[in-house]
């Protein structure tokens, strides 16, 4: 995954700060003298400009840096002129190792730099400034490390899109130019089937490892929350088929996709006051960035991704008493979801393909709340605060992830045959449950409600990077540990999971 976003830790666990520093200062300057020496030769009008003045004879003007994230697999960087602010691109150093993988030893091919280079070019010229034009892709080599440089124009937004979901107050704006923005780039037909696939193998890691905790999970006779209970109830056979079925659907090849198209990889317009939920940027801009694991992948990923976590927030609020705010969440799903089958409509797609879609969409997002949000635990950012609502969000989160799994994966649940409206109508149920679970059995838990307040994000100017994220499931796959009794217990029903006040302690 990419990372554009800034990230509090910037190295590995055993790299000192001392180490880190040096690090980003030794690459920082190796950047900026690669970039200043393609701007002597480049014929792009920004990289004329800077070195234009750059190369003055007065030398008033200098080419600077700094760093907005990275560590795990790249730094990335604005640039720019220190005395012409206009004169701004943003560079990635990506490097040949991944350091949040738990294989210390696996080479991460830096073909997907130029493979990122490419596809943001073919995206670009295929959307209204939702994606940034790319500028170059260099080679960099330093004491035997192979690197790579990719430049891009400077992106007009300049918040995670994320802080929005955590704040309560969505930009509607958004959601009609992301569905274009998905919809455009899965109706490019001429696509290489191979395309970047060498991203596949550091995802596959996670996918086994969903595999064992889950399988694990169906066999508890003492399920120890909601979810491990939820996928006893399946029993093992069933779950077996579902994760089956959806690692199988991650290497399908059904058009190029953006593969990581959570709202933290897309960047809006900063609100013009964070102390003032409701206001918005003037242009409503939406810029998706982080094309690294673009790849020719599923259909469904991208818009289930897009969901997760605003349904994740929907589900925090409701946990601590704000569900006035999920009004604007719920408004963003629906539109997005309506926006990107109209466009799939007029792209040729029958009502049957569609059925499949929003089928996959459904799973995608179920992932990515199970994996992402339970088993691994990350990002943590949700408008739960406490340890005790964070423990019960995590579990709802994981309820809520295996139903949509199973939604998308177990045809014996929802048929093959179901219409798109009937699938439609059972992940708005699956949904509208678990909020209600969050309302009814979880709020009354709070002593005193906490005020709605802003982003903690964005309070603290902070991004919270891909890599960022990886590297905290790595370490989640270390000391996870889960009982390995077996026995099926009974299917159960959502009002029963309710009543299950044992769990919810």
């Amino acid at each position: 995954m990419g990372a554009n976003k800034n990230n509090s830790n910037n190295g590995g666990d055993d790299a000192s700060p001392k180490i880190i520093t040096e690090d980003k200062r030794v690459k920082m300057e190796l950047l900026l003298e690669t970039i200043t020496k393609k701007c002597a030769s480049s014929s792009h009008p920004i990289l004329q400009k800077i070195n234009h003045v750059t190369g003055s004879p007065d030398g008033g003007s200098k080419l600077r840096a700094t760093v907005l994230s990275g560590g795990y697999t790249n730094y990335s960087y604005k640039v720019f002129v220190d005395d012409h602010p206009e004169l701004i691109v943003f560079a990635k150093l990506c490097f040949e190792y991944a350091l949040w993988n738990p294989d210390k030893t696996a080479h991460y091919d830096l073909q997907r730099t130029e493979n990122e280079y490419k596809i943001m070019g073919t995206i670009a010229s295929k959307t209204n400034g939702s994606v940034v034009a790319p500028i170059g892709c260099w080679d960099l080599e330093h004491e035997g490390q192979k690197m790579k440089i990719i430049v891009t124009e400077w992106s007009k937004g300049d918040e995670q899109f994320s802080n929005q979901f955590i704040d309560g107050a969505v930009d509607p704006r958004i959601a009609p130019k992301i569905a274009e923005t998905i919809a455009a780039l899965h109706s490019i037909k001429d696509f290489d089937p191979n395309f970047n696939e060498q991203v596949k193998p550091c995802m596959e890691n996670l996918l086994e490892h969903m595999e064992d905790v889950t399988v694990e999970a169906s066999k508890s006779q003492n399920p120890k929350d909601r979810t491990e209970l939820y996928c006893a109830t399946l029993g093992e056979d069933v779950i077996m088929a579902i994760i089956n079925a959806s690692i199988a659907n991650y290497h399908k090849r059904d058009c190029l996709i953006h593969s990581d198209c959570h709202v933290f990889n897309i960047l809006v317009e900063a609100k013009p006051s964070i102390e003032k939920l409701e206001f918005f940027g003037a242009d409503g801009t939406m810029v998706l960035c982080d094309w690294e694991m673009a790849m020719a992948g599923p259909i469904g990923r991208d818009i289930g991704l897009a969901m997760s976590f605003p349904i994740c927030c929907m589900i925090g609020h409701a946990l601590v008493g704000h569900s006035d705010a999920n009004e604007s969440i719920e408004i963003y799903i629906n539109t997005l979801i309506d926006s990107y089958l109209s466009k799939m409509r007029d792209a040729g797609k029958t009502e049957k393909e569609m059925a499949s879609i929003l089928r996959n969409i459904a799973g995608w997002c179920g992932w990515f709340c199970y994996l992402v949000f339970y088993v691994l635990d990350v990002q943590n950012c949700f408008p739960a605060e406490s340890e005790e609502t964070k423990r019960l969000h995590r579990d709802a989160n994981g309820v809520l992830g295996m139903k949509l799994l199973r939604l998308a994966f177990d045809n014996e649940y929802v048929p093959a045959s179901a219409r798109l409206k009937d699938i439609r109508n059972t992940i708005e149920t699956l949904v509208d449950d678990e909020v209600t679970c969050a309302q009814h059995a979880f709020a009354p838990r709070i002593h005193r409600m906490q005020p709605r307040k802003s982003s903690m994000l964005r309070a603290a100017n902070r991004r919270l990077s891909d890599t960022e994220i990886l590297h905290q499931a790595a370490e989640s796959i270390k000391r996870f540990s889960i009982t390995e009794d077996s026995q099926n217990i009974k299917r159960v029903t959502i009002a029963e999971d309710i009543a299950n006040n044992e769990l919810l302690q």
